[in-house]
């Protein structure tokens, strides 16, 4: 994401916080009590420095989540779902636009919609306060939004939450538990959407991105783990816990050099040591985090591990690979081999089962490549077997 994008993020999360800072005013002062008018011209002056250069903004709250401009904000979804929740259900909102000309005066009637609501028509309560730069449109019916649906927003909030600890690692900003709860939040909803519709697994891990491939790779791989998990029988609290395992088993290559990750070569002996370490690295992050569960720190440290005892970091003879990390390593293959990148195609499915078999018993568990490949079977008829570009 480019500085100017990120900027415009955070302009974005700011200017929601001032509007959830006006509507809080109504329940402690009266409408024309200077703390309201101060936070009336907060808000009004927020907006219209974002809307000179970005043309519009537009907040649409779909259940639990909310989203910008089309980019789903994970952390305000969290810490606003109470906001979010009334204004669908009491105030018979689901989007608000913001428009380039806006007026001060338009404020007023942006305060007195999330306030006290405006009814199942937008259009005539809007003609009739003459807000011409702003738009208001009804909640989204929940009954009418599928488990898929429900499903892909939280994947793609998956994808927002993970962008947002990677911008802190790489800031060298510390890391919180806000992030972190925020992407369990969205990995308990991906579990839940799996647990009751098998197909998403392959259906969300078809989902791929040429460009951005870490981030949408470390969803993949949670998807995929926990839909193996669920073949094994796992209890949902472990399940959750694998899912996470899944998010941050990449973490580590954040700090790998951006043009040794983007190499479109083979990687010298330099680069590949670099690339090396990034479960060591990964693991070192997840260990900082005070309160954190530590099966994802095990499964970013071990997931480059075989189960012939080979592979990265080098261990001591007698080590013993966690079974999630074993989970974790046939997801993270069975996604990467089906992904198409800068020095590969894509590889059908029927050829990845068949790799997995050929090292079942050296590189993978071989009870575990049984189950990848019933899982396979028993979702071939439900979701696409081949990965798009």
């Amino acid at each position: 994401m480019t500085d100017s994008a990120v900027t415009s993020v955070e302009q974005m999360r700011l200017i929601f916080t001032h509007l959830t800072g006006l509507v809080r005013t109504a329940g402690l002062y009266q409408a024309n009590h200077p703390q309201t008018r101060r936070a009336k011209e907060v808000l009004y002056r927020a907006l219209a420095t974002f809307l000179e250069p970005h043309g519009k903004l537009t907040y649409r709250f779909l259940g639990d989540l909310l989203i910008a401009n089309d980019r789903i904000l994970p952390r305000e979804s969290l810490v606003y779902r109470q906001f979010l929740d009334v204004c669908q259900t009491e105030r018979g909102i689901g989007t608000v636009t913001f428009q380039p000309g806006l007026e001060e005066r338009e404020i007023d009637g942006v305060f007195d919609a999330f306030t006290g609501g405006i009814g199942p028509d937008p259009a005539g309560w809007l003609a009739r306060r003459r807000l011409a730069h702003v738009a208001l449109g009804s909640p989204v019916e929940p009954q009418r939004e599928s488990g898929e649906v429900v499903a892909r927003r939280a994947y793609y909030g998956s994808i927002e939450a993970l962008r947002e600890i990677e911008a802190s690692i790489r800031n060298r900003e510390p890391l919180t538990m806000e992030q972190f709860t925020t992407l369990r939040t969205l990995t308990s909803t991906l579990l839940e959407q799996i647990l009751a519709t098998p197909g998403l697994v392959l259906r969300l891990a078809s989902i791929k991105s040429y460009d951005e491939y870490t981030l949408y790779h470390s969803v993949n791989v949670a998807v995929i783990s926990i839909g193996l998990g669920a073949l094994l029988g796992l209890p949902q609290d472990s399940l959750r816990e694998v899912g996470m395992g899944g998010m941050l088993h990449d973490l580590g290559k954040i700090a790998v050099p951006l043009e040794v990750i983007r190499k479109p070569d083979l990687l010298d002996e330099g680069e590949w040591r670099a690339m090396r370490r990034h479960p060591v690295l990964g693991a070192d992050l997840l260990s900082r985090m005070p309160g954190a569960n530590r099966l994802p720190m095990i499964v970013a440290f071990e997931h480059h591990m075989r189960f012939d005892g080979k592979g990265y970091p080098f261990v001591r003879g007698d080590w013993l690979q966690h079974p999630v990390s074993r989970l974790a390593c046939l997801a993270d293959v069975f996604d990467a081999m089906t992904s198409r990148r800068a020095y590969k195609k894509a590889i059908p499915t029927e050829a990845v089962c068949g790799y997995l078999r050929d090292e079942a018993g050296k590189a993978f568990d071989p009870r575990l490549v049984a189950v990848v490949e019933r899982m396979v079977r028993t979702l071939r008829a439900e979701a696409p077997l081949e990965a798009s570009a």
